[in-house]
């Protein structure tokens, strides 16, 4: 596995910002995670069908512009 290099913000106070943030996860005790009951050639295969045309959906641009999340974070 290859590393990557270290990256530098443009500007540290958006960094240190980003740092302050205080997230809160849910934690579901129930909670099971189960393996996908499809192998994964046939979920790609699906997926590979599927993208251009619900790319090209009506309101398609405008929900996952909704979606999405306004943090900056590092995983």
């Amino acid at each position: 596995m290859s590393k990557y290099p270290a990256s530098h913000p443009e500007d540290p106070s958006k960094l240190k910002e980003a740092q302050t943030v205080d997230l809160e996860f849910p934690i579901d005790p129930e909670f099971l995670s189960l393996p996908p009951r499809l192998a994964p050639d046939v979920m790609f295969r699906r997926i590979a069908e599927t993208m251009p045309w619900r790319s090209t959906r009506a309101g398609e641009a405008e929900r996952r512009l909704a979606m999405v999340v306004d943090v900056e974070f590092v995983l």
